[in-house]
């Protein structure tokens, strides 16, 4: 790998050798396996650049991630997604406490309003019907929908919206920006997911079409240590205050080995070679194969180019006896929820990977266990009864589920993966909530006191 403004400056101060009298305690040396790494794990010293008042290597770093997908200016984050998307809300706090935002949300995103004191106004998400989808799985907002949302508070700050969602589905971004900046509003995207995209020629990532801040969670599809995260911004005269907001949920020492690493994401942003494409193509055969043997897919267009997710209801497997396949088979998926598989692909996939995953697919196709599957609940969209911020910080008590009826949610009830929110705090829980939760093998929540 060509070196890279960080790589650079850390290997100088390796050559010095200077003594050690600054954190962290193991001095540079760690027993197997992270002996190699741990000279490369500093703090802020003299060389190394600060993360928040950067101006050295790691600020050279960041305008190259600005280039490579077109932003106006990038943020480097060692605490993942989450702390982008946390610098996200704060700005768009400034412009008022309102905020449109699609129910596909992260658990991550809910949480920051909350502490914010921000009120969500939830785009509605529509299930499958006559176009190709995954029975179960919402289908992205709408540009309409969410031009119908932007009627409703005409105090709302922006529109936050999820692309590619955990299934690998992406709504239509430039739509949805054309409906914000018609509104005069600013068009959030939590692309956690879509780091990839600007490794494409074509324009996919959300920088492209049209967002205003967008983050990136590199760890997920590109070479780079869990938490390796970016923000992007439209406007460049955004940053200063970005780093102030960054700095104020970040961890005043990050991660040297997490911020090193981001760097290896570089090469695929920059170069734009053929092999997102190639792998591409590997997955679009693999779909090709899977319609013909009956599993459902996302829908045709607008989806993720190299994210392989398969509804398995249709050929009689549940959740639990389609994973116990897969392993079988020698595959880990990603996730594997009551109704769909989901199995995150990169170019590091090996040509034995691919192969190994393919004829999972294949087999599990062709030797359908016929189970019955239990019929599907829809999610519901439940009432509001009390702000968001106000039920977080309420006292609360836990209840099983079947006695919830009635009561206001304390706590934002999920499952991680894929962190989208079943409950959040402020709902009212009705007969539909429960029968919901339950369906969904949630037995106790959280309500108010």
């Amino acid at each position: 790998m060509a070196a890279t403004p960080l790589r650079e400056a850390l290997e100088t101060i390796l050559e010095e050798d200077r003594a050690r009298f600054y954190m962290p305690g193991h001095k540079g040396r760690l027993p197997f396996p992270l002996e190699d790494a741990a000279p490369y794990d500093i703090t802020e010293i003299e060389g190394a650049d600060s993360l928040y008042q950067c101006g050295g290597p790691i600020r050279r770093m960041e305008e190259r991630f600005a280039a490579a997908v077109g932003a106006g200016d990038t943020l480097l984050s060692a605490g993942g997604s989450t702390l982008c998307i946390q610098t996200m809300l704060f700005l768009a706090r400034r412009l008022g406490r309102t905020i449109i935002a699609a129910r596909g949300i992260h658990r991550a995103a809910v949480a920051a309003m909350g502490l914010l004191g921000m009120d969500p106004v939830w785009v509605p998400l529509e299930q499958p019907d006559g176009e190709a989808g995954i029975p179960g799985v919402a289908l992205p907002p709408s540009a309409r929908r969410v031009a119908e949302a932007l009627a409703r508070p005409p105090d709302a700050a922006a529109v936050y919206i999820t692309s590619p969602d955990y299934y690998g589905q992406m709504p239509d971004v430039a739509a949805i920006a054309e409906v914000c900046h018609r509104s005069g509003k600013l068009l959030l995207v939590d692309n956690a997911h879509g780091a990839h995209l600007g490794s494409f020629r074509v324009a996919l990532h959300p920088m492209a079409l049209g967002a205003d801040l967008c983050c990136d969670s590199l760890h997920k599809t590109l070479p780079s240590l869990t938490g390796a995260a970016l923000l992007h911004l439209a406007s460049p005269a955004l940053y200063g205050d970005a780093k102030y907001a960054m700095s104020l949920f970040g961890s005043t020492s990050p991660s040297y080995l997490i911020m090193l690493s981001a760097e290896t994401a570089l090469e695929d942003l920059e170069t734009k070679d053929d092999r997102w494409l190639l792998l591409s193509a590997r997955v679009d055969a693999m779909r090709e194969m899977a319609e013909s043997l009956g599993y459902c897919l996302t829908r045709t267009w607008m989806r993720d180019p190299a994210r392989l997710s398969l509804g398995f209801q249709p050929l009689g497997y549940t959740g639990e006896s389609f994973g116990a396949f897969a392993r079988t088979a020698g595959v880990e998926p990603e996730y594997v929820s009551s109704r769909a598989a989901v199995f995150l692909l990169s170019p590091l996939n090996t040509p034995r990977d691919l192969d190994r995953l393919e004829r999972m697919v294949e087999w599990a196709g062709r030797g359908r266990p016929r189970q019955a599957v239990p019929p599907l609940e829809e999610p519901p969209l439940p009432r509001q009864a009390i702000s968001l911020s106000e039920a977080m910080s309420r006292p609360a008590v836990f209840l099983p589920v079947e006695r919830a009826g009635g009561r206001v949610a304390a706590r934002l009830v999920s499952t991680c993966p894929p962190g989208t929110p079943l409950l959040v705090p402020g709902e009212e829980i009705t007969a539909r909530e429960v029968k919901f939760l339950q369906s969904g093998g949630i037995d106790s929540v959280s309500v108010i006191k």
